[in-house]
């Protein structure tokens, strides 16, 4: 196993940036006990659809990246938003708004499908 811990920041900054500039508008979070697959997909009728493989991870790895999602969406559900929002210091626009969907599989598989 990686003993390498990615930066929740870096990760978000760049995962965001390369969404908007390919019009992505979903980010999909595979996750189980023991591994993330984040992917990109793009419903549009103007540019099409299509899913994309972005990067995948041992969970320990991934570990603060999805602790950084998971506050945000804590946070927007004591508010009672269907919104988070997430710090995305590296980027022009400092913070990303983003809707949420889990989908929980059962055996520790979940689906966190963000919707920017």
């Amino acid at each position: 196993m990686s003993e390498n811990k990615i930066e929740p920041a870096d990760f978000l900054s760049s995962l965001f940036l390369y969404a908007h500039d390919f019009n992505f508008n979903h980010i999909v979070f595979d996750v189980t006990r023991y591994k993330i697959s984040v992917s990109l997909s793009r419903r549009s009728a103007r540019y099409g659809n299509t899913d994309m493989f972005y990067t995948s991870a041992d969970a320990k790895v991934l570990a603060r990246v999805m602790s950084a999602i998971n506050h945000a969406i804590e946070l927007a559900e004591l508010e009672g938003s269907q919104q988070a929002t997430v710090m995305t210091p590296n980027l022009k626009r400092e913070s990303q708004i983003f809707q949420f969907k889990l989908h929980e599989f059962g055996a520790g598989k979940y689906q966190l499908d963000l919707s920017i």
